[in-house]
């Protein structure tokens, strides 16, 4: 693969990035930058996946709720 076009103000960009992080080449930067990408990429499609699971639970529950509701299933009052 050959190199990357970039302005002149993202290697600027690069090269502070780089220099804060004391990684010695520009190509390490990019492994870097790219693994993290990866992870947080990874984490979202997890928590859309958790959120999604949650949604459909809750849907199950709040119908077996109902169904438990209207099955005349005994519930605890309290007595005054």
């Amino acid at each position: 693969m050959g190199a990357i076009a970039v302005s002149k103000e993202e290697e600027r960009r690069i090269e502070r990035l780089r220099k804060t992080l004391r990684v010695p080449t520009k190509s390490g930067l990019i492994r870097i930058a790219l693994t993290a990408l990866e992870r947080k990429t990874e984490e979202e499609r997890l928590r859309r996946a958790i959120e999604e699971s949650v949604r459909r639970c809750a849907t199950a529950d709040r119908e077996e709720n109902r169904e438990l509701g209207s099955a005349g299933v005994a519930r605890r009052t309290s007595r005054g």
